[in-house]
């Protein structure tokens, strides 16, 4: 790729709309409880205090020592339009899309009707309490995948909304696989209503369902190391393996795994595939070209910050210039600041690609 003379970038502050594509809420049970349809306000109106407390019953939780629990790590709390205008200050950003913590959690919610009430119960204050399009405040409806049918109809009654930008599953601990044909519903929403379709797992979910490897992890070092990176290709395999994409027009934004484990997933999709066509007959093309043409990836986790050849070498083999979407996970205690990533690709993107990544690409993919 050749490189821009002279360079214009020399931080984010050059380029001319950076969005940051994963700025997490912090919502606790009072933000949207409020909110709960009968009849289970009424059902839940008990509860007390101002952290997860009894809805960590809902909300299955592990009982993991992470840096924050242990005070090691503070976390910036983010519970209101005016904390993620903060945020977007610190890091320099022009506009936001705004994803849940708790509701991270939400596919493992055991009471299928309860789940979807509490989607809609988060989805009513997020709208009423934080988007703000004038200030760059866009969030992703947030979808319940236990009940598809109501996670449809979630997707039809929010799409219109001012500052909805996108739908939001839930990706960690589903069950199925998201290729799953009980899914089409949610897919078929997000085409009709021109969303794309977010998918964000939670290290935390593997306690659930497949991959359940979760079941002899005693530590929270390593669950986090594979969960997201492996949870997603578990979806994306089934996903791609059953014609998804093939099946409908819709783009999928694939958040907080990191770089490397793209190409790989990639690469190795379309070795197996050119042997065992037969179990994908829908497919048209390789799985890599579904991939390249549909899916997108969110930056964070970088890994590697400390060798900007492979950072570079990653976003190049995956062809990032065109799939990457900056995100800087804030307030999560591994955040990355928007200046980070910037700086380990100017060696080898030029000034354009660069403002691909960081929101030329995601002003074309979100509904903005």
């Amino acid at each position: 790729m050749a490189e821009t003379d002279p360079r214009r970038l020399e931080s984010t502050a050059d380029v001319e709309t950076v969005v940051d594509c994963d700025v997490h809420l912090t919502e606790r049970q009072s933000d949207f409880l409020p909110y709960l349809p009968e009849p289970f306000g009424e059902m839940l109106a008990r509860g007390e205090g101002d952290d997860y407390g009894y809805l960590s019953q809902l909300y299955p939780v592990p009982g993991f020592l992470t840096p924050v629990t242990t005070g090691k790590v503070q976390s910036d709390s983010v519970r209101s339009s005016e904390d993620v205008v903060r945020g977007m200050e610190m890091l320099d950003t022009d506009r936001s899309i705004i994803t849940p913590t708790q509701n991270l959690y939400l596919s493992c919610v055991q009471h299928d009707d309860l789940a979807a009430a509490l989607a809609t119960a988060y989805n009513d204050w997020l709208l009423d309490e934080i988007l703000d399009p004038d200030r760059g405040l866009y969030g992703a409806a947030v979808v319940a995948p236990q009940k598809p049918e109501r996670a449809a109809e979630e997707i039809d009654d929010r799409a219109d909304e001012d500052g909805i930008a996108a739908a939001f599953v839930p990706s960690g601990g589903v069950h199925p696989p998201l290729g799953n044909e009980r899914y089409d519903p949610i897919y078929a929403a997000a085409e009709t209503n021109d969303l794309p379709v977010m998918m964000h797992n939670a290290a935390g979910t593997m306690m659930m369902n497949f991959p359940f490897q979760f079941s002899g992890f005693d530590r929270y070092l390593s669950t986090h190391v594979p969960a997201h990176a492996m949870q997603h290709m578990v979806n994306l395999s089934d996903m791609i393996t059953q014609g998804v994409p093939e099946q409908f027009d819709v783009e999928f934004v694939v958040q907080e795994a990191g770089l490397g484990w793209v190409p790989y997933f990639a690469r190795r999709f379309d070795h197996e595939y050119s042997a065992k066509r037969e179990d994908a007959p829908m497919l048209t093309k390789p799985p890599g070209e579904y991939i390249r043409d549909q899916f997108y990836f969110t930056s964070q986790p970088v890994e590697g910050t400390d060798d900007p050849k492979y950072v570079a070498s990653m976003v190049e083999l995956m062809g990032g210039e065109e799939t990457l979407l900056f995100a800087s996970d804030y307030p999560h205690l591994d955040f990355d600041h928007s200046d980070e990533l910037l700086s380990l690709l100017r060696s080898k993107f030029t000034d354009d690609e660069i403002g691909n990544i960081y929101g030329g690409t995601a002003l074309g993919v979100f509904d903005f």
